[in-house]
């Protein structure tokens, strides 16, 4: 079968692929953020994310799962933002095994001073050429995305119940 499934989806698809290629690339290249501050987009996100949530006591594994990161490697990002001083560790009195992350004022610090920069850089004409878009245009297309990526993730779950084979 040949493209056609696709019907007047076909540009947005492509330009999704796309963006998904580059977005991934990009994960790949740390950048200098700030002084002694080296992280590519996917730590950027995390530590955008724990900023915008610095309210709340969510775990290192309901942020993975939110973000769309594995769990490995949103430890291995957690323990770069502990070792870059942007991020603090803390447990509960309640379930001193879940690990909860906090901005520390340093990353406060750091996110003010680069957000601005990159808003400019990479988002301003974006979100400018999103203007002509009325809020349920976009609230349309971000549910959308959102199923999309909701139906992506299944992919990757095992379709079958997971069966315990006792080892001797």
């Amino acid at each position: 079968m040949r493209v056609e499934w696709m019907g007047r989806y076909r540009e947005l698809v492509a330009v999704l692929v796309q963006h998904s290629n580059i977005t991934a690339r990009a994960a790949a290249q740390p950048q200098e953020l700030a002084e002694g501050v080296r992280m590519n987009s996917v730590t950027w996100q995390v530590l955008e994310y724990l900023i915008e949530h610095e309210n709340d006591d969510a775990c290192m594994i309901h942020i993975s799962d939110t973000l769309g990161i594995p769990q490995s490697s949103f430890s291995r990002i957690a323990r770069q933002l502990t070792e870059l001083g942007l991020v603090a560790r803390y447990r509960t009195t309640v379930n001193r095994k879940n690990v909860i992350l906090k901005p520390t004022e340093k990353a406060l610090q750091v996110y003010a001073s680069v957000s601005p920069i990159l808003f400019e850089r990479d988002f301003r004409e974006f979100f400018e050429s999103l203007d002509s878009l009325d809020d349920e245009a976009i609230a349309a297309f971000t549910s959308a995305l959102r199923g999309l990526n909701a139906r992506l993730t299944r992919l990757h779950v095992p379709q079958e119940p997971v069966k315990l084979v006792k080892q001797d």
